[in-house]
């Protein structure tokens, strides 16, 4: 059911202008730049947005792997984030990558159940 029927998430943010000031600030800032290949963020972000199924991570290897293994921690299961995935971080990334990549997965996670709760697409405008 559609929560508030015929807006975007944009036109949502926009009835609360300091909202959307600071979310703009975080997809410019956060989402869509920073220290970590975008096409690796991209690829969390999906794995957030299509039920983050954990038989997916056999698919991957490297660094892939590891911030996916981390974006399941982050939005299902923190325990996951034991000491030998930090480990394995720490070996493919430099702490402000894991910082940057944290805080993106983060949002991201934040964003996409906002817009389910508001009856929109987990990704899109």
């Amino acid at each position: 059911m559609a929560r508030l029927v015929g807006r975007t998430g944009d036109e949502i943010r926009a009835l609360k202008p300091a909202a959307r000031d600071a979310w703009m600030e975080i997809e410019a800032n956060v989402l869509r730049s920073g220290v970590v290949d975008q096409a690796l963020k991209e690829l969390c972000f999906r794995f957030l947005a299509n039920g983050a199924d954990v038989r997916q991570l056999e698919r991957y290897a490297g660094r892939e792997r590891v911030a996916l293994e981390w974006a399941y921690a982050i939005a299902f299961d923190s325990d996951r984030a034991d000491d030998g995935l930090w480990s394995r971080l720490h070996s493919l990334f430099s702490e402000p990558e894991l910082v940057d990549l944290g805080c993106a997965i983060g949002f991201e996670l934040g964003r996409q159940h906002w817009r389910r709760s508001v009856g929109l697409p987990t990704r899109g405008d």
